[in-house]
């Protein structure tokens, strides 16, 4: 007669299982407990854990955490080496395989490339340009008892997605576990910031856990994360996050896992990690992105001169010069001088290009301040010089120099302000220009419902 096992210990949902001889069988409706089977082919190989693990080549700490059933998702190679060290037979791999959740029944040659592994990076650029110090330290950069953590922060528009993506394609091969990528949304168009029970919630998914085992309290999914990636190596990127407080649940806490955080805000207090603020291009970069965007053959016949003025009237920025080189492209009729004069025009109303906007990014930048940043933001477009001081802002604000500087430190922590020298700051000339255009009123009624 079938012996129906203590469920005691096992993980939420699972009712339990059956055994005849050396046959596991789950009882109806019930996923067979991993942690059980493995328990129970253990006492029958009279091993220890301490045995077992160092039969099977593992750390104790695995098997423990797999007996226990804390461990949710072990790596396929980890299941690989228990099924030969524990001498499974077919049937018995392929029960173990069944408990493993998502791991394919294996016949007698299991083929571990059948296993799911989450590739979740977006298409690499084609054209990545003055990032070779950036991509140095992302690639060099690794902490040896805890997670790794590199924050790429920067203006809208300097690129930051473009690196991470690059940067996590060259270090993928480093992470035989997978990479993960979530765009948080922290600065777009008609969408609230991701919040992060929601994104703990699709990553766990990812990563195998059912949604009915996964917990409704965000403290209760961040704890499973951690536990799901303890003993693996993953490469996570995490797109555009609007702050901290976004951040920190998602973060692991295995040695073996690496973090990509991009925001255009200066992110602080998320432990060891390494900080990294992109700024505009050198004009002669900037220049090679340009000839390489637009083609060798649209550029053939302008001046060095010129191209170093366009792209300067681009402020620039990448995604500035990605679009003027699209609105080149698409219009063959144009020359690159005929392109410098309309940039001297209006640089905001030509840099524009289907769904890509500088305008478009700056007043999503503009929408996340608050009342008092956006009026200081808004004033400081209307003077005429981009360049002053704290005295200065404190006149033009009508408030005092303890408060000015408290206002510009907040609107250059966001990137919509930078400080060139202590206490001297200045307005890049496309932020320049959309301040004093949201000054003005000369913007979309969305933004002006928010000035």
């Amino acid at each position: 007669m079938p012996i129906i096992a203590s469920t005691k210990g096992l993980a939420p949902g699972i009712a339990g299982w059956t055994h005849e001889g050396d046959t596991f069988h789950p009882v109806r409706g019930a996923e067979p407990p991993l942690g059980a089977l493995l328990r129970g082919w253990r006492e029958r190989a009279l091993l220890t854990q301490e045995q077992l693990a160092e039969k099977a080549g593992l750390n104790v700490r695995t098997v423990r955490r797999l007996e226990t059933g804390a461990l949710w998702q072990p790596r396929t190679k980890s299941i690989l080496l228990l099924a030969k060290a524990l001498e499974l037979d077919t049937e018995e791999r392929a029960t173990l395989a069944t408990a493993t959740r998502g791991l394919p029944a294996p016949a007698e040659s299991y083929d571990p490339a059948a296993v799911t592994i989450p590739r979740q990076l977006p298409a690499d650029v084609a054209a990545l340009v003055g990032r070779g110090r950036e991509l140095a330290v992302l690639e060099r950069h690794q902490s040896a008892n805890t997670v790794t953590v590199v924050s790429l922060d920067g203006m809208a528009g300097t690129g930051k997605t473009a690196l991470a993506v690059h940067a996590a394609h060259r270090l993928a091969p480093r992470f035989p576990d997978g990479q993960l990528f979530v765009n948080l949304h922290g600065h777009a168009q008609a969408m609230t910031p991701v919040e992060p029970g929601e994104a703990l919630a699709r990553m766990l998914r990812t990563l195998g856990v059912p949604g009915e085992h996964i917990p409704g309290h965000v403290d209760d999914r961040a704890a499973l994360y951690r536990s799901v990636l303890a003993d693996r190596k993953v490469l996570i990127v995490l797109d555009d996050a609007a702050d901290e407080r976004q951040i920190h649940p998602l973060l692991p806490a295995g040695p073996g896992c690496r973090v990509i955080v991009t925001s255009r805000r200066r992110l602080t207090c998320l432990g060891e990690t390494r900080s990294l603020s992109l700024e505009t291009l050198p004009v002669a970069k900037a220049v090679a992105l340009f000839t390489r965007m637009a083609g060798r053959e649209r550029v053939t016949d302008a001046p060095l001169n010129v191209l170093a003025e366009v792209v300067q009237r681009c402020g620039l920025l990448p995604l500035a010069i990605r679009i003027a080189t699209v609105r080149l492209r698409t219009h063959p009729a144009w020359s690159v001088r005929h392109l410098l004069d309309r940039l001297a025009d209006d640089p905001l109303a030509e840099l524009k290009a289907g769904r890509h906007s500088v305008t478009a990014a700056l007043d999503l930048s503009y929408g996340r301040l608050s009342p008092d940043q956006r009026r200081a933001y808004r004033l400081l477009g209307s003077r005429t010089s981009a360049d002053f001081g704290v005295d200065a802002a404190a006149a033009l604000l009508g408030t005092t120099a303890l408060q000015a500087r408290r206002l510009l430190d907040q609107l250059s922590d966001v990137h919509l302000l930078q400080e060139p020298a202590p206490s001297r700051y200045r307005l890049h000339d496309l932020v320049r220009d959309h301040a004093s255009a949201v000054h003005a009123g000369r913007t979309n009624p969305a933004v002006r419902a928010s000035a």
